[in-house]
Parts: C-alpha cells; sequence; structure tokens
C-alpha cells in the first residue's frame, strides 16, 4: 500500500477520481489528448490505471528510454504484432527468418503480406536504403494497419513525448502529424513533463500539432479526497494515528510521489510496532524526515543542473524564501524565470508570480545551514501551521 516510484493501478491506484471521469470520457470517444504535469506527478499510474480498470487494447512506450528512433520503432513493432498473435518479433526476425516465417504461418492474426511487408522495411533499415525516420514512421503505420484489421482502437500512449525532440530534429514533429492524423483506430495520448516544451508542441500556431490534441492539466493530489482514503485504510487497519498526520499531507501540497513516499514510511513504521499500532506525531516528521533524504541525491542533481546557468541558483532561492532577488534586473529576471520553467523546475501562476513545482527541492532551498543537513536534520518551514481539514 501507498506504492511510490513506480506506476500503480487496480487497488494500489489513490485519488484522482474526477480525472479519471475526464480522461477516459476523451479515450472511451477515441479523442487524442495531452497530458502535462511536472516530474513525479502520477502521469503514467492515471494513464495506465485506466487502461487496465477500463480494459483497452493498448500500447504504451516511453521514449525517454529509447535510445534512437530506430530503438522506440523496434519497441512500437513489437508491441503492434502482439495484437497480431507475435511476441517479440523483432528478436525472431534478428535469428532467423525462416524459422520466423514457419513461426507465423500457424499464429498470425494478419494477412501474411503485412509480416512479409515488415521484415522487409526491417532489412532495408539495416541495408541503410531506408533511414531510421522510415522506420519509424512505418512502424506508427503498422499499429493502425493492425488495429483496422483486428476492427480495435489502439490506445496508444507515447510517455515523455517532449524527449521525441532528444533523438530527432524538429522535422520529425511534421513527419509524425502527417502519418497519424490520418488514423481512425488508434487513439494518442501523449505524456509531458516538461511544461514549456510540451506547449510548444502543441499549442504554438507554427506546430504540426497545433490543435491535434485536447489539452489536460494534471494537477497535484486533492488532499481532501486523500485524508478521506487515509482515515479509512487506517480504520479498516485498526490502526489509530495522530491528527498530524493530516498536517503532513497538507504540507506536501498534494504531490503524489513525495506524498506517497511519506505515507508509507509511515505505514510501514506502523507495521513494524504491531504490539502497539499507533502513528505518533514524531512517526510522521521521522516519515517526512526520511522521504527527503532518501530523494536528496536526486535533489543534489537538480541542483547541480541548476547551478551551471547563471542568475538561476540564486533565483530559485529567493522564490523558495519568499523573497525578491534585488541584484538582478527585471528582464534578466523574466529570463531566468522562464529558463527555470523551461527546465520545469518552476511553474506560473499568474503575471510575475512563480512557484516551485517540488515541494522538496523547495524544501532544500530554504535550508540555510548545510551542516545540518549533513547530519540529516533538517527544518520543514511552515509545517506547524498547517490546518488540519
Amino acid at each position: 500500500m501507498f506504492k511510490s516510484g513506480m506506476p500503480v493501478y487496480g487497488k494500489d491506484f489513490i485519488n484522482r477520481k474526477q480525472h479519471i471521469i475526464k480522461f477516459n470520457t476523451y479515450i472511451k470517444n477515441k479523442q487524442h489528448i495531452m497530458i502535462k504535469a511536472p516530474r513525479r506527478y502520477g502521469k503514467t499510474s492515471l494513464v495506465v490505471h485506466i487502461f487496465e480498470m477500463y480494459k483497452y487494447d493498448k500500447i504504451y512506450v516511453d521514449i525517454k528510454r529509447a535510445t534512437s528512433l530506430k530503438s522506440l520503432a523496434e519497441q512500437i513493432i513489437d508491441e503492434a504484432y502482439k495484437y497480431a498473435g507475435i511476441d517479440s518479433i523483432i528478436l525472431k526476425a534478428k535469428d532467423s527468418i525462416s524459422n520466423l516465417f514457419k513461426h507465423l504461418r500457424g499464429t498470425l492474426k494478419v494477412d501474411i503480406e503485412v509480416a512479409e511487408l515488415t521484415i522487409e522495411t526491417l532489412e532495408k533499415n539495416e541495408k541503410k536504403q531506408i533511414d531510421e525516420i522510415e522506420l519509424f514512421l512505418y512502424a506508427i503505420n503498422l499499429v493502425e494497419t493492425i488495429a483496422k484489421k483486428q476492427n480495435i482502437n489502439i490506445k496508444f500512449a507515447f510517455d515523455e513525448f517532449q524527449d521525441i525532440l532528444m533523438i530527432a530534429d524538429n522535422k520529425i514533429l511534421d513527419r509524425l502529424r502527417s502519418v497519424i492524423q490520418h488514423h481512425q483506430n488508434v487513439t494518442y495520448i501523449f505524456l509531458g513533463s516538461i511544461e514549456s516544451i510540451m506547449n510548444k508542441i502543441f499549442s504554438s500556431k507554427t506546430s504540426a500539432f497545433f490543435h491535434f490534441a485536447r489539452i489536460i492539466e494534471l494537477d497535484s493530489l486533492n488532499t481532501i479526497e486523500l485524508k478521506d482514503f487515509c482515515r479509512d485504510f487506517f480504520k479498516e487497519q485498526k490502526i489509530s494515528y495522530d491528527d498530524f498526520l493530516f498536517n503532513i499531507i497538507d504540507y506536501l501540497e498534494g504531490h503524489p510521489y513525495y506524498t506517497m513516499k511519506t505515507l508509507q514510511s509511515i505505514y510501514y513504521k506502523a507495521l513494524e510496532n504491531n504490539i502497539n499500532t499507533i502513528i505518533h506525531k514524531n512517526d510522521c516528521v521521522e516519515a517526512l524526515i526520511s522521504a527527503f533524504f532518501e530523494t536528496k541525491s536526486y535533489l543534489e542533481e537538480v541542483l547541480a543542473k541548476i547551478k551551471q546557468k547563471k542568475h538561476h541558483h540564486s533565483v530559485i532561492w529567493h522564490l523558495a524564501n519568499n523573497l525578491k532577488d534585488a541584484s538582478i534586473d527585471s528582464p534578466t529576471l523574466y529570463k531566468t524565470y522562464k529558463s527555470l520553467e523551461d527546465m520545469g523546475y518552476i511553474k506560473k501562476l499568474e503575471r510575475g508570480e512563480y512557484y516551485i513545482t517540488d515541494i522538496f527541492l523547495k524544501i532544500l532551498f530554504q535550508q540555510n545551514n548545510d551542516t545540518r543537513l549533513l547530519e540529516e536534520k533538517v527544518e520543514f518551514k511552515g509545517l506547524e501551521n498547517q490546518v488540519i481539514n
């Protein structure tokens, strides 16, 4: 329970009631959507949960894991052929073409000509007769072909879609749009964690994907729903708790990853003390400290990236501490805010108003004593002031 660090679904999936209804309405009606949210906000978990909950035919690919368009294309081809009755067609093709065709004749659920074209396309790519862009576009079209022949609608999720620009140039967006705009048997879901880039791809009038998908922003967890869940869960488990538990939930601002990580530590602590299953205030604070320091290496990587750019560290430090950096002129401050927003570390509320999207990163910048951090001591500013609902 309270799983963190992995996609969750089924009984382990918590909250997001309104999001599930809204997103499923679009997906069910074959509406392409783009879901944007900061890192670790549960985009993948939400989509996986909806796929499992409604038993959709689906393909999920994480572009961040792809080293090239070719590797991404091969992953898509493998996933597509699962709906044609063949597992690991790429590996089988590399091993033995003749053995593959013997296998295809007994299990293939689509015309053999489809598989023959796939093998031919793979061979052309190996011989450099077609480039990886053509292979990738073929893979995308293959999903539509197989879905149409099977008379199904495949829900196709591209996770971290903005990273396609890391393995291909900007022209890939035009080429991709020109292909998928004709698809009738595939519904596309684009997930992205760098909001500024996702906005440029899907909201800019000059982008190929302008008006292609409905744009949806995934907010933090609903803390009221989360508190209700905790009340019911701990009551069922016969675990008593101090109401300070709810202060912790409010303090974490509904951040999905950090909230689940902290609640998990609290729950495990209660299980360890099975003779006296009571969650004390100190247990809550210890769990929060533990979650923070377990994440500290990641936060330090972020900090290192921020320090590489001029003014960035100063600006985000002042933002975390509700101060303004008087040493930076307005044009430079605006450019720095924009850069930090592009990096995915802050988000704009309104004109001139920004907030840090990662609550633990904010807490890190609020520490004014590095020695205390080395001793694994941390100050949680404002925690005592949280109001219990």
